[in-house]
């Protein structure tokens, strides 16, 4: 099957998961040293060793991402470590004030998860699926999609 880019009728084209997959690279390494040093103090002798893991990832890369999910954790932490310093910085002497802070607390706990699982199980699978079938064009840069099958 051979796909022509629409605006310059180009065959020289990539899927976008292909450049995506192709522009991650695993980083794992180990390095040790020990040193040995002279002073007014004597000898000394010094051993360490580091560890680096990771991933790499390519500007191309990037740009040909696809959709990402919402998260519920890290915003759920974030809601709490806001409402945490809004209570501390309220006091808690009025009680009236913490409840109001709880029952805010909750709603907008509340309202991300809505928000999160909403996004998540209606507007991301077509997008996903639209990216699924998206191709580039390495002549003329240009982001297609031949639509969700």
């Amino acid at each position: 099957m051979e796909l022509a880019c629409p605006s310059c009728k180009s065959d020289n084209t990539q899927r976008l998961a292909v450049i995506y997959e192709g522009g991650l690279s695993d980083i794992n390494t180990k390095s040790k040293g020990t040193a040995i040093g002279f002073g007014r103090g004597g000898i000394g002798v010094g051993v360490g060793g580091s560890k680096t893991t990771g991933t790499s990832q390519t500007a191309a890369s990037q740009r040909a991402a696809p959709p990402q999910k919402k998260r519920y954790l890290k915003p759920l932490l974030a809601i709490f470590g806001v409402f945490v310093l809004l209570t501390l910085s309220a006091g808690t002497k009025n009680s009236f004030v913490a409840g109001a802070l709880n029952i805010g607390w909750l709603a907008a706990s509340a309202g991300w998860v809505y928000y999160a699982f909403q996004y998540n199980s209606k507007t991301w699978p077509p997008l996903k699926a639209t990216w699924d079938n998206s191709f580039l064009c390495n002549r003329c840069n240009e982001i297609f999609s031949l639509g969700s099958k």
